[in-house]
């Protein structure tokens, strides 16, 4: 009877099951699930930075000298369309009549002197970094650039 118990107990697998849920399918699931996550965050900032700089553009289009700077108000637009993005980690360049006036560190734009004319196109360009991190493979940052042109009404 003790050698029949042995044996069974020898070719009993009902555990492993359990241990290779453990070992093989936690991890992958859980790497999975980071992914998507950090994923799904990346394409929310994405979709957030490109209607941003669409918000952004049209305001500048529709500007024409009403303001005294007019990337500078473009820098406001796209901030308040975009309030979920770090604002310090943005970067404008706005093109008028050819000419960019570029951001540099955390300074905004500044156009004041620019005479914009009807017709002409204007094209604002917004970078914004993006850091993924994927459990067991560390993180990565990304640059994400979201440009715009419209013709100055």
């Amino acid at each position: 009877m003790t050698a029949r118990l042995r044996d069974l107990a020898i070719r009993d697998e009902s555990g492993s099951a359990l241990a290779e849920m453990a070992f093989v399918v936690v991890p992958l699931m859980v790497m999975m699930i980071t992914g998507m996550i950090f994923f799904g965050i990346a394409l929310n900032n994405d979709l957030a930075l490109n209607n941003a700089v669409q918000a952004g553009a049209e305001q500048l289009a529709l500007l024409r000298g009403n303001v005294a700077d007019p990337c500078a108000s473009t820098v406001t637009d796209v901030q308040n369309a975009a309030p979920g993005l770090t604002a310090s980690s943005l970067r404008y360049t706005v093109t008028l009549g050819g000419t960019a006036y570029s951001s540099s560190g955390t300074t905004t734009p500044s156009c004041s002197s620019v005479t914009m004319t009807t017709g002409e196109t204007a094209v604002l360009t917004v970078t914004y970094p993006v850091t993924v991190n994927v459990f067991a493979f560390g993180s990565h940052t990304y640059t994400m650039t979201a440009t715009t042109t419209e013709l100055i009404q």
